[in-house]
């Protein structure tokens, strides 16, 4: 007779971002079935023996007739072992298992996500005719970062800047998952600028390639300011009023040549 795999179980870890991209070993605990150490498995009491079914006369199979067809078919007074327990264990109720609590340590290998499953071999349920048991699945939960969010195998950092810096340019320290990492913001760097950085992401689980570490930039208004400042500030308007830059000119352009194609187009309709 063929003996049937046990079931599996699933049970849950939770995970920082730095340990998911390291890997880890934790240690996890979860509910499942266990052999019950009274009868050893076999559901009778210690002692006694199982008896031959009598329905099948102890060959695990009947034939059930239908008309002219005869079909064999798994005996379902023993489902199939040929003998029956006269006398169940006190401790499992013949079941020969009991319920219980398991703690087993599993092992996370480096750039695992929100969602991912690790398979722990035979640490599922006990088969109830003595075959494997099932496997349990451990279900990964990795936390929010302070800094970073994920995107794949790349991490996503929004890193502030100042107006002065992104005209004059500046050298930056850039957090990254092993440490700061300097980085160079060049002179007229436009807003919404996005810096890649090569190898500071998530390690692939498969290849163990590193994705890389992408920093969006973005310029910090300040909230308040002194007299100082909004008298650089003033003066700086009056110099941008006095010296309009290409980009902003044309765009100006543009606005003064559609808002003047719609006042024709009104006076057309007027007339």
């Amino acid at each position: 007779r063929r003996q049937r795999r046990g079931a599996d179980v699933i049970c849950e870890t939770t995970l920082t971002l730095d340990e998911a991209a390291r890997g880890v070993t934790k240690t996890v605990s979860f509910h499942r079935n266990n052999v019950c150490q009274a009868c050893e498995g076999s559901g009778s009491e210690p002692g006694s023996e199982r008896s031959e079914c009598r329905r099948c006369g102890g060959e695990g199979q009947v034939v059930q007739s239908a008309g002219i067809l005869r079909v064999q078919t798994t005996c379902p007074s023993c489902q199939g072992v040929g003998s029956v327990i006269t006398d169940p264990c006190s401790d499992c109720a013949g079941d020969g298992y009991v319920p219980g609590e398991v703690t087993v340590d599993v092992k996370i290998p480096p750039g695992v996500d929100d969602g991912n499953r690790v398979r722990i071999a035979q640490q599922g349920e006990p088969s109830l005719d003595g075959g494997p048991h099932g496997d349990c699945y451990c279900v990964l939960h990795v936390e929010q970062h302070e800094f970073f969010h994920r995107e794949g195998d790349h991490l996503v950092v929004e890193m502030p800047i100042t107006y002065s810096q992104a005209v004059l340019g500046a050298m930056l320290d850039v957090p990254t998952l092993d440490g700061l990492h300097s980085l160079e913001i060049p002179t007229g760097t436009p807003v919404g600028t996005v810096f890649r950085i090569a190898g500071f992401g998530m390690p692939n689980p498969r290849s163990g390639q590193k994705g890389d570490l992408l920093v969006q930039t973005y310029i910090e208004v300040p909230g308040e300011t002194n007299d100082r400042q909004k008298q650089l500030l003033r003066e700086l308007a009056e110099l941008e009023d006095a010296h309009v830059t290409p980009e902003r000119k044309g765009f100006l352009e543009k606005i003064k040549e559609f808002f003047g194609s719609q006042d024709s187009i009104n006076d057309e309709q007027e007339d």
